[in-house]
């Protein structure tokens, strides 16, 4: 990892910039002479950065809050709001510290034989954080980007999920596995493996293809049924599984270990805990992960108990309970992340072996083709989210036949119906009617703590699992109804409509409504309502 560091100190300038026009201009092109560096570098810098950025205090302040995986208190984000140089900040970090280093190796490789798979190599990472940028802001520059020209055109939110299957189709074929590749240290995800980057390249055309489904299914047949035409071409193993690491040192440690370990006094009052929403999913159905994400409460009302904190102890308008059991309670009254999770050298996955049974589980169960049953998907994804823990076979096989976890089952929840709700009793976890839709999409976010980002997606995109919304939103979020659901989107950067303004309000003008945190995006459905609320 320290190797990470030595390059971005030569390639990247910091993300604050003198003047506007300056920060977006920078945004677009390699401003450090990046000739002076080894190209063995440029994939870990890329690599390195777009960990930090969707692992790092983008993460902890919004993304790990809207996924609904842990409780962060107040602030502008975990309150659905947000100030202008928060998003300059994300925006400029995706397209300069992550976008630009894998741009670099195309720009001064392209033409060299001898560079082949790993300009492709460098494509395919590219298509990754590209798919996490539009699914963050909606339409964005893309083809006309990291260029040089400030005045970026921006590109609709459907024609770039177009592009990036039909670009990462032509990489996955383009890979020579008897050809060139990154020396081992330079490849942070896959340590120089060919196949495992076309197994990568195929399973996230998977993933985006099911992204769209709600919106493109023609699309969506026509990838799925190409990518399932060979499955060995997929992610089908957890050794297969595309994940990086954090390092040991001050410049290498993840930025949660930063956070809540070593500043864990100086940050008492913000640290991330575990949300009641994760609680709420998996302790009544005893799920044996549950101790491995989260620790039980150390001190507080429910000291030595698994207890998840909701996104406010503010109550709905008119609402009122005699016994609030989170009124007065600090952030270390609640459980903590687990340690795995909170380690200098924590994993941060991209696309998990997990991920890809429960993507073919949806896609069969969707009609769009696989070589097994969704039921044997399904079981293969929850095995595998547990093996990796080191949870032994015997206590996967017991989850997997409760009725509501065994595929196409429901569980009846007389006289516990209390167990399987949020405090206010709005929401539910129990399966109580036969929808093996909800049970996947349920494992694939329970299997994916703590990738926030990836959870946000799916929950935009299936609105099928119940959350409760924030009761205590800024910035006029709530409007008279005094809550708000999980953001949709983020806004646009300020630093966009200052500069670039006439592509901006182009791209603006292309949205389902304004450039505001609950337009919903293109790919996503509309939000799940709470019945019990107005």
């Amino acid at each position: 990892m320290k190797k990470f560091i030595n390059i971005i100190l030569i390639l990247l300038l910091p993300v604050s910039f003198i003047s506007c026009k300056k920060q977006l201009a920078e945004a677009n092109i390699n401003p450090n002479n990046p000739e002076s560096v080894d190209p063995e570098f440029l994939l870990n810098t890329s690599v390195f950065n777009t960990m930090n950025l969707f692992g790092g205090a983008m993460r902890r302040e919004a993304l790990s809050h809207y996924s609904n995986y842990v409780s962060v208190g107040g602030g502008q984000l975990q309150r659905y709001y947000t100030f202008a140089s928060t998003v300059n900040g994300y925006w400029s970090s995706a397209y300069v510290s992550c976008l630009q280093p894998v741009n670099q190796i195309q720009l001064k490789y392209a033409t060299d034989p001898a560079y082949k798979n790993r300009v492709t190599i460098a494509k395919i990472f590219q298509s990754y954080i590209y798919s996490n940028v539009v699914a963050v802001w909606g339409g964005v520059p893309k083809s006309a980007a990291l260029k040089g020209d400030p005045y970026s055109a921006y590109e609709k939110e459907e024609d770039i999920y177009v592009a990036l299957l039909d670009e990462l189709k032509t990489a996955a074929n383009s890979i020579d596995l008897n050809g060139d590749t990154y020396k081992g240290t330079a490849d942070a995800i896959y340590g120089g493996d060919l196949l495992k980057w076309k197994k990568f390249a195929n399973t996230l055309r998977l993933r985006l293809a099911i992204q769209i489904s709600n919106v493109a299914p023609a699309k969506t047949r026509e990838v799925v049924a190409d990518v399932l035409s060979n499955e060995a071409n997929t992610i089908t193993t957890s050794a297969e599984t595309a994940k990086s690491s954090w390092g040991t040192t001050t410049d290498t440690w993840s930025y949660l270990y930063q956070y809540n370990v070593l500043q864990a006094g100086a940050n008492a009052a913000s640290l991330n805990v575990i949300s009641e929403s994760l609680v709420q999913h998996m302790l009544p159905y005893n799920d044996p992960r549950l101790p491995v994400y989260a620790k039980p409460a150390t001190q507080g009302p429910q000291k030595g108990k698994f207890f998840g904190q909701p996104k406010t102890t503010s109550l709905p308008i008119g609402v009122s309970i005699p016994d609030n059991p989170h009124l007065g309670l600090a952030q270390l009254d609640y459980s903590m992340i687990g340690d795995t999770f909170i380690k200098p050298n924590a994993d941060y996955t991209f696309l998990s072996y997990e991920e890809s049974c429960f993507l073919k589980a949806e896609a069969m169960l969707k009609g769009f083709g696989g070589s097994k049953t969704a039921e044997q998907y399904y079981n293969e994804g929850v095995t595998a989210s547990m093996l990796k823990y080191g949870i032994a076979q015997a206590s996967v096989t017991n989850y997997l036949n409760q009725p509501g976890i065994k595929f196409n089952t429901k569980i009846d929840v007389t006289g516990r119906e209390r167990e399987f709700a949020d405090y206010l009793g709005i929401t539910t976890s129990a399966i109580t009617a036969v929808n093996p839709y909800r049970q996947i999409i349920m494992q694939t976010w329970i299997a994916g703590f703590y990738n926030a980002m990836d959870a946000w997606t799916l929950i935009r995109r299936s609105q099928v699992l119940e959350f409760p919304p924030h009761f205590n939103p800024d910035g006029g979020e709530g409007g008279t109804a005094g809550y708000a659901y999980i953001p949709q989107r983020l806004n646009y950067p300020g630093i966009e409509y200052q500069v670039n303004t006439t592509e901006l309000n182009k791209a603006v003008g292309s949205l389902s409504g304004n450039d505001a945190l609950t337009t919903k995006l293109w790919f996503a459905l509309p939000t799940l309502k709470n019945p019990f609320l107005k």
